[in-house]
């Protein structure tokens, strides 16, 4: 279908009512067939109406405060069992660092410690402000508690004699006595206030807040000393190698740089724009909660909320945000001075190492050119004496030609005996060999008859063991149908069974089923019921029940061993003990069940 015959499916049908809408507008719109509307009776629905949704609105508003009490109790649980388990392990945490300082103090406090002194001085000053505060606690508390005794015991003097002239002179100095108490204690807790004040400025501003707040590592920038101090025969190596720590330097610090910069916003303060009580008490309540602990954000925001009711919770998100950019600034910090130490320290070993290396290189140098001088004179020592031993040869060799003549035919005969000797000798030697040869071969051959022998006993052990496997499993394949065989035998034994245990039931039901005559007629007829309410003959006993009764009474139900056992298990508070159900699975029934209502459904499983 294209878009333009869509005026096929324009309907052109107009109804023949114009009239009727005509003339019930002449008629000034009325019909007969509208009933008169009982305005009072209207109102009165729609009030029971809003009445009844006033009160489905009180039950529904009091459903919600009572969910929101709920909820508000299950909040308070859950706060309260994370307090305690953080208040568990606080109080671990101190007794383990307490116990750590004790060990630690006892260690050196001992005689033969190098910081002996210094921990006996630390006891001494301990046990001196031990001393000082229990006299501050003698001087101030005391005194509290027993002015507080002596007025519960004026009070029960005078609770009868409270109008008096007397009494109430009594009780003016009382009070007068009271109030100058009270501003005692006031002034008192006013300067232990202001002493706390200071010993926290005093501890922000000496060394122990740079112990506290600077507890990263310190990066000893440049140069190292160790570096300058070590030996390098080659001068520009160890200028090169020392200009390594200066880049490395420039690297690490400008990561810190870009780590300030992407964080300028967040270590602008070190409490995000709070308080430092509030900050800290933000900390605290956040840490509380464990990091695997179920709808911990909830929790402590809630918690957050609590503690700062005047704060919105769009406040504690971002301060909760800020916190944790804070956290990783610092952490990133930490890692980046980490590896800048560690880049340093193996910086320095590799230097080390290369210019132990470049030194070697140089004293072997020397020690090779040494040498090699040395050679030079020892070769001159040697030319001048060869020099020297080629003239005395000279002179020799013609000494020598003239005795050479002499000793020529001696040296002739000498040879032939010589020849002689070694051919008898090579002849000797040859006898050797070939006798060896011969035991060589005897040897071989006797060793080649012992390996058969050990083969041919192999191979007739291996294949007895084949027989003898074959066997068995010959053997296990007879004993596997024989199993197969009693199997088959017992299931056919079992249906057998079944079939006349099928049969004697069929017999047993063919003795209780009712037999019944084919009477078609007898449907069509009345029933003895309706015959005797026509006829009004029927005796009617309004006593009687509706329906029989064939139930059992208290006394026939409490007759049985087995409900007394039970009573007195549950009394006894033992009936969910193994013990209470083995002792009712051994109890009998006090009659036998019948065989044909013994279940077979779970017997064939």
């Amino acid at each position: 279908m294209s878009g333009r015959d869509y005026r096929s499916f324009i309907s052109n049908h107009r109804g023949d009512g114009n009239d009727k809408f005509v003339k019930r507008f002449t008629d000034s719109g009325t019909r007969a067939v509208y009933k008169a509307v009982d305005y009072d009776k209207l109102k009165a629905f729609a009030a029971e109406r809003k009445f009844a949704g006033q009160e489905s609105l009180v039950k529904v508003k009091k459903i919600q405060q009572t969910s929101k009490i709920n909820k508000e109790h299950n909040l308070v649980k859950q706060h309260k069992l994370a307090w305690h388990k953080e208040f568990i392990r606080q109080n671990n945490i101190r007794k383990r660092q307490q116990v750590d300082v004790e060990v630690f103090v006892r260690q050196n406090a001992e005689d033969h410690a190098v910081s002996a002194k210094a921990f006996q001085d630390f006891e001494d000053y301990e046990s001196m402000l031990v001393t000082d505060f229990n006299q501050f606690k003698t001087d101030t508390v005391d005194p509290i508690w027993n002015l507080r005794e002596d007025l519960q015991y004026w009070v029960l003097e005078h609770q009868h004699d409270l109008d008096t002239d007397e009494t109430k002179a009594d009780h003016e100095r009382v009070m007068k006595t009271v109030d100058s108490v009270k501003e005692q204690q006031k002034q008192l807790l006013d300067r232990l206030h202001n002493e706390q004040l200071a010993l926290e400025q005093d501890l922000h501003l000496g060394i122990l807040a740079e112990i506290g707040h600077h507890m990263e590592k310190k990066v000893q920038q440049g140069i190292p000393e160790e570096a300058f101090d070590l030996e390098c025969p080659d001068l520009d190596l160890k200028a090169s190698v020392l200009q390594e720590f200066i880049l490395l330097d420039e690297k690490h610090r400008e990561r810190l740089v870009d780590l300030e910069i992407k964080h300028a916003d967040v270590i602008s303060s070190d409490t995000g724009g709070w308080d430092a009580k509030d900050h800290y008490l933000f900390q605290v309540i956040v840490d509380q909660y464990p990091h695997d602990m179920q709808n911990r954000r909830m929790l402590y925001i809630d918690m957050l909320k609590r503690q700062f009711p005047k704060m919105t919770r769009a406040e504690l998100v971002a301060h909760e945000d800020w916190c944790i950019y804070y956290k990783y600034y610092h952490e990133r910090r930490k890692d980046i001075v980490t590896d800048w130490i560690r880049d340093r320290r193996e910086l320095l070993n590799k230097a080390k190492v290369v210019f132990a290396e470049a030194c070697v290189a140089i004293e072997y140098e020397e020690v090779k050119n040494e040498f090699k001088q040395k050679q030079q004179e020892m070769c001159q020592i040697l030319y001048q004496k060869v020099k020297q031993w080629r003239e005395q040869k000279t002179e020799a060799m013609l000494l020598e030609q003239k005795l050479e003549e002499q000793h020529r035919q001696e040296v002739l005969i000498h040879m032939k005996e010589e020849e002689e000797k070694e051919k008898k000798k090579r002849q000797h030697q040859k006898e050797k060999v070939k006798e060896y040869h011969t035991k060589l071969d005897e040897s071989r051959t006797r060793q080649e008859e012992m390996d058969r022998k050990r083969l041919d006993e192999l191979q007739k052990l291996l294949a007895e063991q084949a027989a003898y496997d074959k066997e068995r499993v010959k053997f296990r394949e007879i004993q596997f149908l024989k199993k197969e065989q009693e199997r088959w035998e017992k299931e056919q034994q079992k249906i057998v069974e079944e079939e006349e245990k099928e049969e004697r039931l069929e017999t047993l039901r063919q003795t209780v089923r009712p037999i019944v005559e084919s009477d078609p007629v007898r449907v069509w007829q009345d029933t003895e019921a309706w015959q005797a309410h026509r006829t009004g003959e029927e005796d009617i006993n309004i006593q009687k029940p509706l329906y029989d009764n064939y139930g059992y009474t208290s006394q026939q139900v409490y007759s049985d061993p087995r409900l007394r056992l039970e009573h007195k298990l549950r009394e006894a508070g033992v009936h969910n003990t193994d013990y209470a159900r083995f002792m009712m699975s051994k109890m009998k029934p006090p009659q036998e069940p019948r065989r044909d209502m013994e279940s077979t459904v779970f017997k064939n499983t």
